[in-house]
């Protein structure tokens, strides 16, 4: 299982594919190999336009 630490404080994250390959609104099939995944929150693009946004209060779900 791969972990990227900023990634989990993006809201364009998306559930895992099969239960373990990472994946988001950037990377819809999954990261690829060669991503270089440092300073992803200084980041303006990851991939199609789409970069690091973090998770505001009103985005999480509510209990």
């Amino acid at each position: 299982m791969m972990c990227v630490i900023d990634c989990k404080d993006c809201k364009n994250r998306l559930p895992n594919i099969d239960g373990w390959l990472a994946c988001c609104k950037a990377f819809p099939d999954g990261y690829p190999k060669e991503f270089n995944f440092i300073d992803l929150k200084k980041r303006k693009e990851c991939n199609n336009g789409i970069g690091f946004e973090p998770i505001e209060d009103n985005d999480k779900p509510s209990e």
